[in-house]
């Protein structure tokens, strides 16, 4: 597996082929992500299962490159751009998207090994941080791995539809989940799927429990689905909610909150818009308009704010159903990660004594399920991905046992490591 996965001959390769493309709509960019993601999941099934994989794999992911670099590129501006009809146009930042296409690439050309070196000459310190994460890991074969997605065990993207899990990615947590614990649980604030977290992965099938919604929505190792029960009342005011967002992102001066980052996202028990994304292509102003109107609009539905909470992160507005707020004089508080820990493992059976567990996160918002974990099992370890001297304090505070790192490759590199 370290030398180059290609072979000229005797391949083992997906049907899907993906061709040089002309791409001018964000429907066009996000028809060759699809592609791609197509095109990913059976390349990472042939690694795991050490098969090679054909020369026109990688061919396909070169013209699927191609096709992005090559995207219209504004004089004035520097920026590309796409049109989201025949009249509107949006500027679109694809670094994501190019440079994970590039990493697949020189991983499968070159091999594990290399494309290790080759993260390295990117990333300050990198052989350091690995050599740290691997010493303080090994030896270890985990009762659960608990990780978020975005920004932890992934690299963010500007729009989450075009967040297609990368091959070496993939492989290096799968080799994890597969080799060194019992439960790998992903827990995303996504939502689980249409469109969400299932659709822009590419780990095999029952290698991971997959969780949206914070929790509040799962799928199981053998494919069942869960979900945290939700009051009629509830129901029917979230509903509401999401019919009001619907009709307030079809106005002149909010449609483009519908092509940024998350855009919008209904969930289980949690509706989430987009107010900026990573490049900050929306003016201060105007996104700091749009989240007093969402809030306006959710006072509105909710005057006694009982119902929903909302969580602005500064880039998405977050609202989201309160708990255990069953009567008037009840304390009620917003569902966040570790409600949702806490229910996957009621629902899975999990035992709380066997062996360690490692929590992964890279935001505030990870906090509540680290501080969870810490509740239910007696060895936890941490790897938070951040640059956050107050994150790392924190995390630090809860969990002795954990250290930190500046990038999701760093964290997939160790674990990739540690399951040889």
């Amino acid at each position: 597996m370290h030398e180059s996965i290609l072979k000229e001959r005797n391949l083992s390769t997906s049907h899907t082929l993906i061709t040089l493309q002309d791409i001018r709509t964000l429907k066009e960019l996000y028809q060759l992500k699809a592609e791609t993601r197509e095109l990913r999941l059976p390349i990472v099934k042939n690694i795991i299962k050490q098969r090679v994989v054909g020369q026109s794999s990688v061919e396909s992911l070169k013209n699927a490159l191609y096709s992005l670099q090559t995207i219209y590129i504004d004089d004035d501006t520097g920026q590309r751009l796409l049109r989201l009809d025949d009249t509107r146009q949006i500027a679109v930042d694809l670094t994501y998207e190019i440079r994970e296409l590039q990493k697949d690439i020189y991983y499968l050309e070159y091999g594990e090994d290399k494309f290790i070196d080759y993260l390295a000459k990117f990333i300050p310190d990198f052989r350091s941080y690995i050599n740290q994460g691997v010493n303080m890991l090994k030896n270890k074969h985990f009762h659960a791995f608990i990780t978020d997605r975005d920004g932890t065990t992934n690299n963010y993207c500007g729009r989450y539809r075009s967040s297609v899990q990368p091959i070496y990615n993939s492989v290096f947590l799968t080799r994890f989940a597969k080799h060194r614990c019992n439960y790998p649980l992903i827990i995303t604030s996504a939502p689980l799927k249409d469109f969400g977290i299932l659709n822009v992965s590419i780990n095999p099938a029952n290698t991971f429990i997959y969780a949206g919604s914070k929790g509040r929505e799962f799928i199981d190792l053998n494919e069942e689905f869960h979900s945290f029960p939700i009051e009629e009342k509830k129901e029917e005011l979230i509903h509401l909610l999401n019919e009001r967002m619907l009709v307030l992102l079809q106005e002149q001066d909010f449609e483009k909150f519908n092509f940024i980052g998350s855009a919008l996202q209904i969930k289980f028990g949690q509706t989430t818009v987009a107010r900026q994304d990573i490049t900050h292509s929306i003016r201060d102003d105007e996104s700091s308009a749009f989240l007093e109107k969402v809030k306006s609009v959710v006072c509105e539905i909710d005057p006694s704010g009982r119902n929903f909470r909302i969580e602005d992160t500064g880039l998405d507005i977050e609202i989201i159903l309160t708990i255990d707020g069953n009567s008037d004089d009840a304390p009620i508080k917003d569902f966040d990660k570790g409600d949702g820990l806490a229910f996957m493992v009621s629902e899975l059976g999990m035992a709380s004594s066997k062996g360690p567990t490692l929590v992964c996160g890279d935001t505030p918002s990870d906090i509540p399920m680290l501080d969870k974990a810490v509740e239910m099992f007696e060895d936890v370890w941490a790897v938070f991905v951040t640059r956050d001297e107050a994150l790392k304090k924190q995390v630090e505070e809860i969990c002795p046992n954990s250290f930190t790192v500046p990038y999701p490759d760093v964290l997939l590199t160790i674990l990739g490591l540690l399951s040889l």
